[in-house]
C-alpha cells in the first residue's frame, strides 16, 4: 500500500466516523437509536424545505421582470433559503459529533 491509499484509508475512516449520524440498526431501540434517527429524519426534512424555498425563491427573482418588489422578495428568499442551509448543516455536524463522542465515551 503505497503513501496516497494510506492517506485516503485514513480520510475515509476519519470523515466517515465525522458524518455518520444515522449507523443504528431497525432493530436498536435504545433512546440513543431513537433520539438519532428522529433527528436525522428532521434535518433531512428540514434541508429539503430549504432547498426546495431556495429554489422557489431563485425562481421569483429571475422572473421578476423588472418588479422591484418581487426582486426584492426573491433576492431576500435566496438569501434566506442560505442561511438556513448553512444552519442546518452546521446542526447536523454538531448532532453528529455528539451521538460519535457519547458513543465513544459510552464505551
Amino acid at each position: 500500500m503505497n503513501w496516497t491509499e494510506k492517506a485516503y484509508a485514513v480520510t475515509q475512516g476519519a470523515w466517515s466516523d465525522i458524518f455518520t449520524i444515522n449507523d443504528s440498526t431497525p432493530t436498536d431501540t435504545s433512546w440513543q437509536a431513537i433520539a438519532n434517527t428522529i433527528l436525522t429524519w428532521l434535518l433531512a426534512l428540514a434541508g429539503l424545505l430549504a432547498v426546495a424555498y431556495l429554489i422557489y425563491s431563485g425562481i421569483l427573482y429571475i422572473t421578476a421582470a423588472g418588479n422591484p418588489d418581487q426582486a426584492k422578495k426573491g433576492q431576500q428568499g435566496v438569501i434566506n433559503a442560505i442561511i438556513g442551509i448553512v444552519i442546518i448543516s452546521a446542526v447536523w455536524l454538531i448532532i453528529g459529533l455528539a451521538f460519535n463522542l457519547g458513543e465513544t465515551l459510552g464505551t
